[in-house]
């Protein structure tokens, strides 16, 4: 039984692991989606104390990357407690789901959109602006 646990938790880091290395990739990490994503795992029985195998584009560890986005002045001398800090932080910090109200589907859409609420009048008596769209070669260096 106690063999089963410990490959439970070690599939459930290496799959924090993996999210998390695959949203810093993607340049999506922030703490707050850090401490979502983590936050995910708290009551289960994860070994945060296990080493971090997998690296990120930029040959970084787990480990690292929660401290570079947690604390991003910080030193990466000894990245592994300061990242078992962060986490210790967090799973003290457990929010009661009853305590929260659950937002409306639309003000979250609303939020994720960028939108605002501004009446219908207001809206169609500003002129209609382009902002400028993303683009991935604007600074785009050949890879060496």
């Amino acid at each position: 039984m106690a063999a089963r646990a410990s490959r439970k938790s070690i599939g459930l880091f290496s799959l924090a692991e993996r999210q998390v290395l695959g949203l810093y990739d993607a340049g999506m990490l922030s703490p707050a989606v850090l401490h979502h994503v983590i936050a995910a795992y708290v009551g289960r029985d994860v070994d945060w104390n296990e080493d971090a195998k997998a690296r990120s584009v930029d040959d970084r560890s787990l480990h690292e990357v929660v401290v570079l986005t947690m604390m991003p002045g910080r030193a990466l001398r000894n990245a592994k407690k300061d990242f078992l800090s962060v986490i210790e932080h967090w799973m003290g910090e457990q929010p009661s789901v009853e305590a929260e109200e659950p937002e409306q589907d639309d003000d979250l859409l609303t939020q994720l959109s960028g939108a605002s609420k501004k009446p219908q009048t207001q809206a169609r008596k500003e002129p209609a602006r382009k902002s400028a769209a993303f683009n991935p070669l604007v600074k785009a260096r050949p890879l060496r």
